[in-house]
C-alpha cells in the first residue's frame, strides 16, 4: 500500500521528519519496507520553451530544436519524441543531471549533430507510466524553473505492509487514524458540501440476493463533463501509482484510496429502465469488463444488472456497456457492501483481481456508504459544476450491529508484564474512537467503531493497547517461574529412536505426503476403511493413507526411471483408518529395499537383493528396539507374493509383514525392473513387545558342544517352525541356526534336506556325553512325530 505523505497531512497534522513518522508507524504495526522521496534524482531537471523546431537533416524521425532554459543561449537538442511541436513547455534535463536509474545527461552528438540536453517523458523522470512521448507543460509554466517546484514534486511516499486483518488501513483515511492516535492528534475528515436538485432519486434498486450484498447506496449525477482531471487530482493518483484516466473515474479511484471504499461510476443513459438489481448471474451469461474481456458466468458469480442486462461484476470490475466516456453527461455513482467471501471465490473463480476485490475481500465499513457518497458527489460536483439529485436509493438489508468486547485490566495487566493505569487504558482506547463503558471494579466493555471489524475479543484490544502504549515502555523483565525440565513425548522419542536405528543399518529415510489417489488401494490389494479428503488438492491427494506401501513403491518407481538401481530406504509416519470419530492413527515403519546392491571391490558385479536381505534388516531393526521374541508366519496378505513373505507375531498379536511385493502390484505401480521387497510393522506393537532395559549377563566359562544334522522331510512342512520347537525342547540348546536347504536329484521330488546347526551349553558345569546324547535323541524324537522327518542317511 502506497501512502502520500502531502495527502496524508489533509487529515491529520504531521510536524515529524520522515525518519521519526516512520519509525511511529512500523512501532504501531504499519510497517514501513520502503520509502521514496520524490524529486530527489530531478537536480538540472527545468521548465524549458521550444523557441526553434526543425529536422535533423540525417533522420526523418528526429527533430532539431532550440529550447529556451531561463539561461543567455537556447539549447540545442535533438528529440525523437512525436509529441511536440514549436512553442510547446517542455520538461528539459540539462547537462549534469541524474535520472532516475543512474541514468547521466551528458553533451552527445546524434548522427554528427551535438546534443545538449534531453526533453523528458514520465517515465523517465520516474513520476508515471506514460513514456510514449514527452511531457507536455501548461502554457503559463515559468521559464527555467526547477521542475520539482513547478510540479509540486516534494512529495514522501511510503510503501506501507498492511496486514490482512487491518483493512482499514489500506487508506489515507484509516493511516490518518493510526497516526492521530498515536500522537494524540484529531483527525480533520474532509467535508462535504453539495448542491442539491430537488426531487426524487429517478432510480429503483432490488437487492435480490441480500447474503452477499447487505447495502447499496446510489444517486444520479446530470450535464456531468467528462474531460481531464485537474494536476492536483493526477498528482495525487500518479503519486501511488495510478494512471489518470478521466476526472469522473479519478474520483471514484481517489475515493477508494480517500476512504478504502471501492465505489464505480455508471454511464446512466446507457442504462435501460430505472431499476438496479444485484442479482445471481445466469448460467451462461456474459459480460465484457473494463479491460475488454469477455468473460462467461458460471451462475455463482453476483453480478449488478439493469432491466435488460448485466453490466458489473459486483465488487470486482464494471462492464464495458456501461462504461463512463467522454460523451457521458449523466452517471450513475455506486456504493455498496459485498460480503469478502463471494468476491473472494468470485475473484479466484474468474481469475480477475483489482483495487475494488483486493478491499471487498478482505471487509470494509458497510456503516459508511452514504458518507462515501457524499464525498465524492461533492468533488465532482467541484470539479465539473454538475447538478445532484438531491435524494438516493439506499437498500440496507442487514444494518450494522454495533458489538461490545469485555476486558479485564487485570488480566490485560498480566498479559503486558506491567501495570496500566485504567485512564492511560481509556485514553488509547479513545484515540481509537472506541467508547467504553464501565462493568466493574476493572472491567471494562469496549464498543470497536464499524470500520474496525477484527476486534472481537480481549486479546485483540490487549494488541490494540499494547502498540500505541509502545512497546518501547514495557520494561525488560525476565518471568519468575518454577521451570522444570519437560518430558519428551512418548510417542516422538519412540518414533525418533526407530529412525536412529534404521539410518544406522544403511537405510535412507524418505518422507511421503499422507495423501493417495483415489482408488490406488484396489491395485495395492489393501483392504481398509479409508478416509476421503472433501477439498482435496488434487486427485493425487484424495484419501488418507491406510498403509505405507504406496508411497514407499512410489519412491522406488521413481529412482529407477531415473536410473537409481541400489535402493534401501525407510519411512517412520502415521497412517489412518476409519473409526467413529475421526480416525485410529497408527505410526508404521515401512522399510523397502530394491533393485542390485552397489559392491565396493574390485570388479565385483551387484547382486539383487532377495527376501534373506530384507529379513535381515528388519530382524536388526527388532533387535535394536529389544524385541527378541516373536514368530513368523507364512502370510496371506494379498499384496505381497505368496511363499515369500510372512507375518510377524508375537503370541496372537499381528506386529507387522514383510516380504516381496505381489507381481500384480508391483506391475499396477509401473516397476518391473527388479523384484521389490517391503516391510510395515506397527511401532506402537513394537514397542510393547521390546525391553527397554537392558540386561546383561555373564560370560559363560564352559565350553558349547556343537552339533550338526541333516534332516529329510517333506516340502510343505516349514523350517522356521521346526526350528522354533527344537529350541525348546532342552534347557541346554543354546542356540538353533539353519545352514543350509537343498532339492534335487539327491533326493525325492517331494522331499527337502535340512541342514542345521545345534549349539549346546550348559551354565553350571561342562556337558556330558550322555546329557549330549539325551538331547540331540529328544530332538529327532520331536522332528520325526510332529514334521515326519528323519536323519538323511
Amino acid at each position: 500500500m502506497l501512502i502520500s505523505l502531502e495527502w496524508l497531512k489533509e487529515y491529520v497534522e504531521i510536524n515529524e521528519d520522515v525518519k521519526e513518522l516512520e519509525n511511529a508507524l512500523t512501532m504501531i504495526g504499519q510497517e514501513v519496507e520502503a520509502i521514496e522521496e520524490q524529486g530527489q534524482h530531478l537536480d538540472n531537471v527545468v521548465v524549458g520553451h521550444i523557441v526553434e523546431y526543425g529536422q535533423h537533416p540525417d533522420a526523418d524521425k528526429l527533430s532539431l530544436l532550440k529550447v529556451n532554459v531561463g539561461e543567455e543561449t537556447p539549447l540545442q537538442i535533438i528529440c525523437g519524441a512525436p509529441n511536440h511541436k514549436l512553442g510547446d513547455k517542455v520538461i528539459v534535463a540539462k547537462i549534469g543531471a541524474v535520472l532516475p536509474g543512474n541514468f547521466k545527461i551528458k553533451k552527445a552528438k546524434v548522427r554528427g549533430v551535438e546534443s545538449c540536453g534531453m526533453l523528458c517523458s514520465e517515465v523517465e523522470l520516474g513520476m508515471g507510466t506514460d513514456g510514449d512521448g514527452i511531457v507536455i507543460l501548461s502554457e503559463d509554466a515559468p521559464i527555467g524553473e526547477d521542475i520539482r517546484t513547478h510540479l509540486g514534486l516534494d512529495d514522501v511516499i511510503f510503501e506501507l505492509e498492511i496486514t490482512p486483518n487491518r483493512p482499514d488501513c489500506l487508506s489515507h483515511i484509516g493511516i490518518a487514524r493510526e497516526v492521530a492516535a498515536y500522537y494524540e492528534r484529531k483527525v480533520k475528515y474532509p467535508a462535504s458540501d453539495i448542491r442539491t436538485l430537488t426531487g426524487p432519486s429517478g432510480i429503483v434498486v432490488d437487492i435480490d440476493d441480500d447474503k452477499r450484498c447487505t447495502r447499496y447506496s446510489s444517486r444520479i449525477l446530470k450535464n456531468v463533463k467528462v474531460e481531464e482531471s485537474p494536476e492536483w487530482l493526477k498528482r495525487r493518483l500518479k503519486a501511488i501509482g495510478l494512471r489518470p484516466i478521466n476526472n469522473i473515474v479519478d474520483i471514484t479511484n481517489y475515493i477508494m484510496f480517500e476512504y478504502n471504499q471501492p465505489m464505480h461510476a455508471f454511464d446512466h443513459s446507457k442504462l435501460e429502465g430505472s431499476k438496479i438489481t444485484v442479482r445471481e448471474a445466469e448460467k451462461g451469461e456474459k459480460i465484457t469488463t473494463l479491460d475488454g474481456e469477455e468473460r462467461e458466468l458460471n451462475n455463482s458469480e453476483l453480478v449488478i444488472a439493469d432491466e435488460a442486462k448485466a453490466v458489473a461484476i459486483a465488487g470486482i470490475m464494471g462492464g464495458k456497456n456501461t462504461e463512463v466516456d467522454e460523451n457521458t453527461t449523466e452517471i450513475l455513482l455506486e456504493v455498496a457492501y459485498f460480503t469478502p467471501e463471494n468476491i473472494r471465490k468470485t475473484a479466484k473463480t474468474l481469475g480477475l483481481s483489482s483495487d475494488s476485490s483486493y478491499r471487498f475481500e478482505r471487509g470494509i465499513d458497510r456503516d459508511n456508504t452514504l458518507v462515501v457518497l457524499e464525498r465524492a458527489s461533492s468533488l465532482i460536483q467541484s470539479i465539473t459544476n454538475c447538478e445532484v439529485v438531491g435524494e438516493y436509493a439506499d437498500v440496507y438489508t442487514d444494518p450494522y450491529t454495533p458489538r461490545e468486547v469485555s476486558m479485564d485490566i487485570n488480566r490485560l495487566n498480566k498479559f503486558v508484564g506491567k501495570e496500566i493505569e485504567l485512564d492511560t487504558v481509556g485514553k488509547i482506547l479513545n484515540s481509537l474512537n472506541m467508547q467504553i463503558k464501565n462493568r466493574g471494579e476493572n472491567k471494562i466493555s469496549v464498543i470497536p467503531p464499524s470500520y474496525r471489524n477484527d476486534i472481537t475479543r480481549s486479546a485483540d484490544l490487549y494488541e490494540e493497547i499494547i502498540r500505541m502504549y509502545g512497546f518501547e515502555n514495557i520494561e525488560d523483565k525476565m518471568p519468575v517461574e518454577n521451570i522444570k525440565a519437560g518430558v519428551v513425548d512418548e510417542e516422538f522419542q519412540t518414533t525418533d529412536t526407530s529412525k536412529k536405528h534404521l539410518r544406522d543399518m544403511g537405510l535412507q529415510e524418505v518422507i511421503n505426503y499422507s495423501f493417495i489417489p483415489r482408488g490406488i488401494l484396489e491395485k495395492l490389494k489393501v483392504e481398509a476403511e479409508t478416509i476421503d479428503i472433501k477439498n482435496p488438492i488434487n486427485e493425487d491427494m484424495v484419501t488418507l493413507r491406510p498403509t505405507l506401501m504406496y508411497g514407499l513403491l512410489t519412491n522406488i518407481r521413481d529412482n529407477f526411471n531415473r536410473n537409481i538401481n541400489d535402493l534401501k530406504i525407510f519411512e517412520v509416519s502415521r497412517t489412518f483408518t476409519k473409526a467413529e470419530t475421526l480416525a485410529d492413527e497408527v505410526v508404521k515403519v515401512g522399510i523397502a529395499l530394491a533393485g542390485r546392491e552397489e559392491r565396493n571391490l574390485w570388479d565385483a558385479k551387484p547382486e539383487a537383493y532377495d527376501f534373506y536381505d530384507l529379513k535381515g534388516y528388519v530382524e536388526s531393526y527388532l533387535t535394536a528396539m529389544g524385541m527378541t521374541k516373536y514368530q513368523l508366519r507364512r502370510t496371506e496378505n494379498k499384496s505381497y507374493h505368496p511363499g515369500r513373505a510372512v507375518d510377524i507375531f508375537v503370541g496372537r498379536e499381528y506386529i507387522g509383514t514383510f516380504g516381496e511385493i505381489h507381481p500384480d502390484v508391483a506391475e499396477a505401480m509401473s516397476i518391473s525392473r527388479e523384484r521389490v521387497y517391503l516391510a510395515e510393522l506397527e511401532l506402537a506393537k513394537v514397542v510393547k513387545y521390546g525391553k527397554t532395559k537392558i540386561k546383561y549377563e555373564k560370560i559363560v566359562k564352559y565350553p558349547a558342544v556343537n552339533r550338526d544334522l541333516a534332516i529329510l522331510m517333506d516340502r510343505d512342512k516349514l523350517v522356521g517352525d521346526m526350528l522354533g520347537d527344537i529350541k525348546k525342547s532342552s534347557n541346554i540348546i543354546e542356540g538353533v541356526n539353519l545352514f543350509d536347504i537343498y532339492t534335487g536329484d539327491k533326493v525325492e521330488a517331494d522331499k527337502k534336506s535340512i541342514a542345521i546347526n545345534i549349539v549346546l551349553r550348559k551354565t553350571t558345569g561342562t556337558l556330558e556325553e550322555n546329557e549330549v546324547t539325551a538331547a540331540i535323541d529328544k530332538i529327532l524324537g520331536l522332528i520325526k512325530k510332529k514334521y515326519q522327518g528323519e536323519i538323511r542317511q
